[in-house]
């Protein structure tokens, strides 16, 4: 049995019990990964699936990973960056799809759509803030039992006579 194994992105060799297992959901083929580029694998999923999500397509085109890859070498932006952006941009702005595209990513977009997740993250804090200091207590009373007409109970020994 071998020792190590060869991780099936960057092909170098690891230890097995560092290695994991791993097959994309449209995979049929489990192959090894090691954990950085498991890691990578998984983001460009994450990618794939919320662009595919947003523009109604079955797979992003080559135009799409070529301008992925231009916004994080130029830009630094990573998957999840690009991805808010352009949730922020066609879900919450409401522009139109012209083109399939990361074109309308750029800096000013990108700073735009960070102040409205600050905003929103500071909104949801005031609102759990709010939620926390107004706390009140109910009293719940216990059932008293109420007294009824309640009949006696008779000993049947009491009513038999000797």
């Amino acid at each position: 049995m071998q020792l190590s194994l060869q991780c099936y992105e960057c092909k170098q060799k690891f230890p097995r019990n560092e290695l994991v297992q791993y097959a994309s959901p449209r995979a049929k083929i489990l192959h090894n990964y090691c954990p950085a580029c498991m890691r990578a694998k998984q983001e460009r999923e994450e990618f794939t699936d919320k662009v595919c999500q947003i523009f109604g397509i079955k797979a992003p085109g080559p135009q799409i990973w070529t301008e992925r890859k231009r916004l994080q070498e130029k830009y630094g932006y990573t998957d999840s960056t690009i991805i808010n952006c352009l949730d922020y941009l066609y879900n919450i702005k409401k522009m139109k799809k012209l083109a399939q595209s990361l074109c309308l990513i750029t800096p000013p977009a990108v700073e735009e759509m960070m102040q409205y997740r600050r905003a929103e993250s500071a909104k949801s804090q005031r609102l759990a803030q709010a939620t926390n200091t107004k706390t009140q207590e109910y009293v719940v009373p216990l059932n008293e039992q109420k007294t009824k007409n309640v009949k006696p109970e008779y000993d049947p020994d009491e009513w038999l006579d000797d």
